[in-house]
């Protein structure tokens, strides 16, 4: 283009500071004949875009790497293109691959200790749906529904320590959705009845009892006597746990069959028979309590646990 007026361009991009790219638009012509026109005039030409930046590396790897902003977001805050946060992020080498560029919050990895970890499989065996989002994702979805605000703000506290927690609006069903996503230090969750081995051993038993009971347990007064129950399908893990109070001298429990297969509970067919284990008697129940106590982390729980025992000790 022999009538681009290179006074004009010159100006534009010495004295206004004004991009190539705007200068081409400007005159409907392409970014490369600019440039052109720019050497043959002897102008000094600029670093592509990342030398405007009007921010330090350092506060640069701050909102890209610490806060995970998204290159847009940089932009947008930063008034450039976002070509202009691709090529520092590149001259940087802090670029996030695939399997993390989606993650938008800062996330922890898991303290590792064990009763915490046992607590978590109790917990998600009796009420979490815990998934990987995606094969090459490093996301571990955690999720669940319910009416209960106290188990809503358990599963908070349990999680958001680690990660990004996020609680939807009451369903027509009454029903509150809470997710969490953490990252792949919480695998261990994601099949959690095969971990049940091993958090049924040693010390790791009572914190693993307590998640189970906070997720799918009850401790309640019938016929002015307290009752500690916990039911479950899995008739195999609920005999396991059984063994464990028994060993712990807490007996007698009863395990029992509560619903049979294909009985009507509720309006719905039972798929599969459904068992209870109990423990009634006060000594027992106080002995239980004592050891499982420090370990219950669940609001309703805890209070209905002080009711029990005021109850024992008041007859």
């Amino acid at each position: 283009m022999k009538d681009l007026p290179l006074d004009e361009i010159v100006h534009l991009y010495k004295n206004e500071k004004m991009g190539s790219g705007r200068i081409a638009k400007k005159y409907g012509c392409c970014k490369a004949t600019v440039i052109k026109r720019l050497r043959e005039a002897k102008v000094g030409l600029r670093s592509a875009g990342v030398s405007k930046l009007k921010v330090g590396d350092g506060e640069f790897r701050r909102l890209y790497a610490n806060e995970r902003m998204s290159t847009r977001k940089i932009a947008e805050k930063l008034g450039c293109g976002r070509s202009t946060v691709h090529r520092k992020i590149a001259k940087l080498g802090i670029a996030r691959d695939i399997s993390t560029s989606h993650v938008r919050y800062a996330r922890k990895p898991f303290s590792w200790d064990e009763c915490e970890k046992a607590y978590l499989i109790g917990f998600a065996i009796g009420d979490l749906r815990v998934r990987k989002v995606g094969k090459k994702s490093r996301t571990i979805k955690i999720d669940c529904g319910s009416t209960k605000e106290e188990q809503i703000a358990l599963i908070r506290n349990l999680f958001s320590k680690y990660g990004h927690v996020w609680v939807g609006k009451t369903r027509g069903d009454g029903k509150k959705q809470i997710e969490a996503f953490l990252d792949e230090s919480f695998e261990f969750l994601l099949d959690a009845r095969k971990k049940a081995g091993w958090a049924l051993r040693g010390n790791r038993f009572m914190p693993f009892l307590a998640g189970l009971v906070d997720a799918d347990g009850s401790i309640f007064i019938s016929n002015n006597k307290p009752v500690f129950s916990i039911g479950n399908y899995d008739v195999e893990l609920l005999e396991l746990l059984h063994k464990g109070i028994l060993e712990r001298g807490i007996e007698p429990t009863r395990l029992y069959m509560n619903k049979k297969k294909y009985e009507i509970a509720g309006g719905y067919m039972q798929r599969q028979h459904y068992w209870h284990l109990r423990v009634t008697k006060k000594a027992q129940l106080l002995k239980l309590f004592n050891i499982m106590g420090p370990y219950i982390r669940h609001k309703k729980r805890k209070k209905d646990m002080r009711k029990a025992v005021m109850n024992i000790r008041n007859r």
